[in-house]
């Protein structure tokens, strides 16, 4: 089965990114931590020192001995990787990394890979600040799927004043239609079949449910959790009413909200808020919803709207983790029914508006005046096209994905 070198792996383990702190990497499940990891530490010569706390071994190990892995250190190699999967099943797994991390920082270098729950104890009093650089592993985009290739080609940051379009091969084109078609997850994108697709979506939303919701959460009428999760698809693209769910689920607007976060903590959707600042007559309140499997999304233009809502959040996730940021993703949309679909922003401005549109490659009424409203320097018309790149003002275009998407990281 074909492997998708992940971007994230180099970016996060290189010295001069951790400078000496712990590397986490969080993400979806079966988006690929494991396995990116497992090839990283067996090109070193470093296989055996991953060790997966979900194992029957690994748990006896660590009953005998909390520093088991130090036994197998190689004594040839200068602070090796050490790698620890799942470790957050652990209840006390916060103290336990700190006590590792200094006692053996000075000989040791430690990943850890994780569901959301790595994310979740930011939100707290943590004994592990400052020991640590968090990185997300999402979703695969096209320079991932098309390879080396596609990855020298340079790509666009928000600091940059002006982009340099690049061209798109074949090879992008093939790789655009498959993501869309299939998921960004790699299993299935392998694999290369809707059946097959199918069946790994309905096992991957069931194993989440089943276990990681139960886990991490106290909910308990799992079975409107589960109805809520497939109203959502029909609603993504608009923002979300949450006094429109309480009828069809028939639960209070607080334990919707409750199932929402809940939803977004172990990576199944994610929500964007609107844009308020330097734009009058803004929507306030209501934020978008998006999953991370674009794939559970059945209606074309939704689906590509998911799939671009993805994409850039990828891209945010790497100029942030790269130190350019933090840049966020919003949407814009005024009280008047102007909409733009994304804006990527930092603290005080829009950076770049994207509007998707499945075929349409005339220029929308509203993008233009809503690029001058808030001062963006950039603001694209994305279309399920390729080959696409006409300018029509300054920074303003109508583009075709596979080109857009080569600008990203």
């Amino acid at each position: 089965m074909r492997y998708f070198p992940r971007q994230v792996v180099q970016r996060a383990l290189a010295d001069e990114t951790l400078h000496g702190r712990m590397a986490f990497i969080a993400g979806p499940r079966q988006v690929g931590k494991t396995t990116a990891i497992q090839r990283f530490l067996a090109h070193r010569g470093q296989g055996r020192l991953l060790y997966n706390w979900d194992t029957p071994t690994v748990k006896r190990r660590f009953a005998a001995n909390p520093g088991f892995f130090v036994e197998d250190l190689p004594q040839e190699q200068d602070r090796p990787w050490v790698a620890f999967d799942e470790i957050h099943k652990y209840p006390k797994w916060k103290n336990l990394l700190k006590g590792y991390y200094d006692e053996w920082r000075q000989r040791i270098r430690f990943v850890v890979t994780g569901s959301a729950r790595l994310e979740l104890f930011q939100r707290s009093g943590d004994s592990l600040v400052g020991r640590y650089f968090l990185f997300h592993m999402l979703p695969l985009g096209v320079r991932e799927v098309v390879g080396e290739k596609a990855r020298e080609a340079p790509s666009w940051s928000p600091d940059a004043p002006s982009p340099i379009i690049p061209t798109a091969s074949p090879e992008v084109g093939r790789a655009l239609e498959g993501l869309l078609n299939l998921t960004g997850f790699p299993e299935p994108l392998a694999v290369g079949t809707q059946n097959f697709c199918r069946r790994w979506r309905d096992n991957h939303t069931s194993l989440i449910v089943g276990e990681d919701l139960r886990d991490l959460t106290k909910i308990v009428q799992v079975r409107k959790l589960e109805t809520l999760l497939y109203l959502l698809p029909e609603r993504v693209g608009s923002p979300l009413s949450l006094n429109a769910l309480r009828a069809p689920l028939e639960v209070a607007h607080g334990s919707i909200r409750s199932w929402l976060e809940a939803l977004k903590a172990v990576y199944v959707v994610f929500s964007i808020p609107p844009w308020t600042a330097r734009l009058a007559r803004a929507v306030r309140k209501e934020q978008k919803y998006y999953f991370w499997d674009w794939g559970m999304v059945t209606a074309s233009g939704p689906r590509f709207e998911n799939f671009l809502a993805v994409q850039l959040q990828r891209a945010i996730a790497a100029w942030n983790e790269q130190g350019l940021g933090p840049f966020h993703l919003h949407y814009l949309r005024t009280k008047d029914g102007a909409e733009a679909d994304f804006a990527i922003g930092d603290r005080s401005q829009v950076r770049l508006l994207v509007e998707a549109k499945e075929t349409d490659t005339v220029l929308g009424p509203t993008l233009a005046t809503l690029q001058a409203k808030v001062q963006a320097p950039l603001a694209i018309q994305v279309v399920n096209r390729t080959g696409v790149c006409v300018q029509k003002g300054r920074g303003l275009y109508v583009m075709g994905a596979d080109r857009f998407l080569m600008l990203l990281p």
